[in-house]
């Protein structure tokens, strides 16, 4: 039995048809009410149905400490990556443990346990919990302050049994749009020399120019450079725990269709690095 994603125009016939499949079997594996109607994107179950190898997927999955152990169990054996959410730094680049007062360590002994990198999530959350670009402005624009956080880092990392770190800074002040570059090459840098993986989160764009405080202050192509992958936000576009939105979709795959998945690949980020979303 495999997975079969439905496309544009299919039907649970064509379908069928098309695997030389059994109809019925179809309905039934797939519990499906009359009549039958499928959206793009559906994944159904085809018994019989063989499907043409697929390229290599990296999936990554978001959690905080505070995740339920039964939760977290059931979700790492399909997980590559867990990023785990989140350490924060000071002005001066000390680094800051994930808030909550949740340890961290037996969501790391748990993703070795079912073969998951699990990923350091870095971000900038000042005091009241928010995104806070003074926090970036004070880091990535002196020297010392960047050498304090990628020591401190490293040093984390290495005693914790992370594998590699993931960049989650949002609403980076244009000003900085350069130094935040050059700081996430300087982090990847060393980060590649120790043996771990840098990636960079960023909002997914629908035009090269794109206006607003998640864009400006990221070179998408300098920074695609300087990472070793890249994370495409695109539950920017919708949240899990708001109403299920066609909007979100129909944007998804504007983005998909317009190679926008790769972030306007040739003018913005290189082909080469991988993306997740």
């Amino acid at each position: 039995m495999e997975i079969y994603v439905v496309r544009p125009g299919d039907s649970v016939d064509s379908i069928a048809q098309t695997l030389d499949a059994n109809v019925e079997q179809i309905i039934y594996d797939n519990q499906l009410t009359y009549p039958y109607e499928l959206a793009v994107g559906q994944a159904l179950l085809v018994s019989g149905y063989v499907k043409e190898p697929d390229r290599t997927a990296a999936v990554s999955g978001y959690a905080y400490p505070f995740i339920s152990p039964w939760m977290l169990e059931q979700t790492l054996p399909y997980l590559t990556e867990l990023r785990v959410f989140s350490y924060g730094f000071t002005m001066e680049g000390e680094l800051l443990p994930p808030s909550y007062g949740e340890d961290d360590e037996w969501m790391i002994a748990q993703a070795v346990r079912f073969d998951t990198q699990p990923i350091l999530t870095l971000t900038p959350f000042g005091p009241d919990g928010n995104f806070n670009n003074q926090l970036i402005h004070s880091v990535v624009n002196d020297e010392a302050y960047t050498a304090n956080l990628i020591q401190n880092l490293l040093d984390t990392m290495g005693r914790k049994g992370y594998t590699g770190i993931d960049i989650d800074f949002e609403y980076i002040m244009a000003q900085d749009r350069d130094a935040f570059s050059a700081f996430v090459r300087q982090v990847a840098e060393t980060m590649r020399a120790a043996g771990y993986h840098t990636s960079v989160a960023l909002a997914p764009k629908t035009s090269a120019d794109q206006a607003g405080l998640l864009y400006e202050g990221k070179d998408y192509r300098a920074l695609g450079e300087a990472a070793d992958s890249v994370l495409l936000m695109t539950y920017e576009w919708g949240y899990t725990y708001s109403h299920a939105s066609r909007k979100y979709i129909k944007e998804m795959r504007k983005a998909l269709e317009s190679r926008l998945f790769f972030i306007l690949a040739a003018s913005d980020i290189l082909p080469k690095r991988s993306c997740n979303c």
